[in-house]
């Protein structure tokens, strides 16, 4: 799965040994921090998601809402990405 926001773009994947878990990848160290600061947060060298993190599914649902509860924008436009 892929979020884009205007704050950081993120990357969801299954965790391979823990089919309850995701591994969260993003280009925006704060963001992660906000959403799951109380995780693990490591660096990888993928240029494209350099940090990510290892979160339950229950986590991950927790973020996705504040995300939606964030949105403040009524037309995203392709300048609001961040790269």
């Amino acid at each position: 799965m892929l979020i884009q926001t205007n704050k950081g773009n993120f990357l969801i994947e299954r965790n391979q040994p823990k089919s309850d878990f995701v591994r969260i990848k993003t280009n925006s160290k704060e963001e992660l921090e906000r959403f799951f600061g109380s995780l693990q947060i490591d660096f990888s060298q993928n240029s494209e998601f350099p940090y990510q993190v290892c979160a339950c599914k229950q986590e991950f649902a927790n973020a996705l809402i504040l995300m939606v509860k964030e949105i403040e924008y009524s037309d995203f436009q392709q300048n609001d990405l961040v790269n």
